[in-house]
């Protein structure tokens, strides 16, 4: 006669081993970009600086911008956390109350007042990019000093 075994386990345990098995879906929807922003568009906005979340996983910048009928419209501008802009320099009271800023990002595809940031520029000229663009432009600056001595060191070699 055949033999089964059979084996209970603990709803708990089935529980969190099924848990571990789905891929966390929170960490999904942070990341999916592209479903909330449009990264083949950049809009600029102007406006007043009316707070500052700088939070994990992300930072927001609102500015109250004044529309063409006149009624004042708060944007939120998204960045990266807490700790990347930290290492930039950000700080909680780095914008005053009604300071005029620029913003550029990535608009949100939904139409709502918001963007993904690119670059804040403040009245006095100062900017403030986003910490991949920042990088980036770092690279780009370093290989073209890297092409700028090879070409003097070819000359040189003439």
């Amino acid at each position: 006669m055949p033999s089964s075994i059979r084996l209970q386990l603990p709803a708990s345990v089935c529980a969190a081993v099924l848990m571990c098995a789905l891929p966390p879906l929170r960490a999904l929807a942070h990341h999916a970009f592209v479903a909330v922003y449009d990264p083949r568009e950049t809009a600029t906005i102007e406006g007043e600086f009316a707070g500052l979340e700088l939070v994990n996983p992300h930072a927001r910048v609102y500015i109250d911008v004044t529309a063409e009928n006149g009624h004042i419209e708060q944007w939120t501008v998204e960045a990266a956390g807490k700790l990347s802009l930290a290492r930039r320099g950000w700080t909680d009271d780095m914008f005053r109350q009604g300071e005029v800023l620029t913003a550029v990002g990535h608009p949100a595809l939904s139409g709502a007042n918001a963007m993904w940031m690119v670059r804040i520029v403040r009245s006095d000229g100062s900017e403030y990019y986003a910490p991949n663009v920042e990088d980036a432009n770092a690279i780009e600056a370093e290989r073209r000093e890297r092409a700028r001595r090879a070409q003097e060191q070819a000359l040189e070699q003439q």
